[in-house]
């Protein structure tokens, strides 16, 4: 089972200036896992929340989490600015956040194909955590690392662990496995 929480770690670091995708179940959702990438990310992306592709481009050397009011605006406009986006070569990703089966999906399948091969391979759909075996996840995670989620999780909250991708991705597995 591949992760949620890695995977999206994974596609916003796979391409540093490119386009990331969050499929999302509801709104409520939305908003929550736009909190999640906030606290998921290095302090160094300077993310900040926009509702617009411009908003999103004003800004190359900072994470734009593009939470559209309309998706398949959005959608078409991140399509036509595809070359704006990469000239000058942005260094933190655009993170676009999608309704599960709305207007946006479609669009992007339908008719924005350069946006859609942008995207390509850095879409996540949080709900894979659902599928989740959390005893065998656990075994992994202390297998991997020598500790217990909970046990790792003690010097990573007091700060005593470098603040890189690969623990920012382990701090999120372990806080998704936390035994509370």
């Amino acid at each position: 089972m591949r992760e949620p929480g890695v995977a999206l770690a994974g596609a916003l670091a796979r391409d540093q200036g490119g386009l990331a995708i969050v499929t999302c179940p509801d709104l409520d959702l939305r908003d929550w896992l736009v909190r999640e990438v906030e606290s998921l990310v290095s302090i160094d992306a300077n993310s900040f929340r926009t509702i617009s592709v411009t908003g999103a481009l004003k800004h190359p050397d900072r994470m734009a989490l593009l939470v559209p009011i309309d998706e398949a605006e959005v959608v078409r406009d991140l399509d036509g600015s595809r070359d704006q986006a990469l000239n000058p070569p942005r260094t933190q990703p655009i993170v676009l956040f999608l309704l599960r089966h709305g207007d946006g999906h479609r669009t992007l399948a339908t008719e924005a194909p350069s946006a859609w091969s942008w995207a390509s391979g850095s879409d996540v759909d949080p709900e894979k955590l659902a599928e989740l075996d959390v005893d065998a996840e656990r075994a992994s995670f202390t297998t991997d690392t020598g500790q217990s989620p909970e046990d790792w999780l003690i010097p990573w909250r007091a700060g005593q662990l470098p603040r890189t991708q690969e623990n920012y991705t382990r701090a999120f597995w372990a806080m998704t496995l936390e035994q509370t």
